[in-house]
C-alpha cells in the first residue's frame, strides 16, 4: 500500500465515522460500499460496534454490528466470486 493509498483509506474511514455519528446515513453508506471495494471490510465491523457503543444500541439490539458482519460476509461472498478466472480448455 503505497502512502497515498493509506491517507485515502483513513480519509474514508474517518469519513464514514463522522457521517454516520451525523446521521447522514445514505452518505454512509456510499462511503461503507467504496471503501468495502477499495480495501477489506473486515475493519468496519469494529467500527460499527464502537458507533454502537456511542448511540447505546446495546440496551437493544446492535443494528450496525449486525449490519457490519452481514455485509463483510457478504462483500468476501462476492470478491471471491468476482476473482473466479473460468479457462477454455477442453
Amino acid at each position: 500500500m503505497t502512502f497515498i493509498q493509506g491517507l485515502f483509506a483513513v480519509c474514508l474511514y474517518l469519513a464514514i465515522i463522522f457521517l454516520f455519528m451525523q446521521g447522514n446515513i445514505l452518505l454512509g453508506t456510499v462511503a461503507v460500499v467504496i471503501y468495502s471495494l477499495a480495501f477489506s471490510a473486515v475493519a468496519l465491523i469494529p467500527l460499527a460496534i464502537l458507533l454502537d457503543g456511542y448511540f447505546g444500541a446495546f440496551y437493544s439490539v446492535p443494528v450496525l454490528s449486525i449490519c457490519a458482519i452481514l455485509w463483510y460476509l457478504l462483500s468476501e461472498t462476492l470478491r471471491l466470486a468476482m476473482n473466479i478466472v473460468q479457462s477454455d480448455h477442453e
